[in-house]
């Protein structure tokens, strides 16, 4: 029973939100897909910002999920499996965020990992891929004033669900990384409760590999009882 449980998929379902345009989290969405699959983990990277996570990942494709949902493609026509075989990318094409949330479930369960570069907003879709996510990564502006935009994305979807705790990822000049981060932290704790925590700048050298073993901490793969 124990070499069936480990050799499950962790299926770990993993959005990285960006409070904002112009901020790296396709850049981290893209390292944090290698390294895991460097590791031996087996990983999906979906595209939901409109192909802009394909382009960054060099990635071109025919098919999308669009294709799929729409005009009766076969699913694995989609999915591009990468020069490392325990990656594979696909992108949503015209296929809206919404209309794919319900495949995403299924699909996390046959990796360890699905990584998502949703476009920017905070849309219902939004709030609804922060529940069903395992553990969300929130990418924000850690100059001026910017980090409040990451307060009312929090602060929006917490309206609606409670229990979104996302990794915060400073982007942005990196003296103002660790000031920004308290004022926002700060911010959250005084308005919405606990705030979520801090877990570096995207230019931190081995962000993704401390990112990876975080998110492993948080949602564990299977618990044996």
């Amino acid at each position: 029973m124990l070499n069936e449980i480990s050799s499950r998929p962790a299926g770990r379902l993993v959005p990285v939100f960006a409070a904002e345009s112009g901020l790296q989290n396709c850049e981290l969405t893209l390292k944090l897909s290698k390294a895991a699959a460097a590791l031996g983990e087996t990983v999906l990277l979906l595209d939901a910002n409109f192909g802009l996570m394909m382009k960054t990942a060099g990635i071109i494709y025919n098919k999308t999920l669009g294709d799929v949902i729409y005009r009766g493609a076969h699913l694995k026509d989609a999915q591009y499996v990468t020069a490392n075989e325990h990656f594979t990318a696909a992108t949503c094409g015209d296929a809206p965020l919404e209309a794919v949330l319900g495949s995403l479930a299924a699909l996390s369960l046959s990796y360890d990992w699905v990584f998502i570069a949703p476009p920017v907003g905070c849309t219902p879709a939004h709030v609804r891929l922060g529940a069903a996510a395992d553990i969300s990564l929130l990418a924000y502006g850690s100059a001026g004033d910017r980090f409040m935009r990451a307060y009312w994305m929090i602060d929006a979807i917490r309206a609606r669900q409670p229990k979104f705790d996302p990794l915060l990822i400073s982007n942005g000049p990196k003296e103002d990384a660790v000031g920004s981060a308290h004022m926002l932290t700060e911010i959250v704790r005084e308005f919405l409760g606990a705030p979520p925590p801090y877990a570096g700048h995207c230019d931190d050298l081995a962000l993704e590999t401390r990112l990876l073993d975080k998110m492993r901490a948080v949602s564990p793969a299977y618990a044996v009882a």
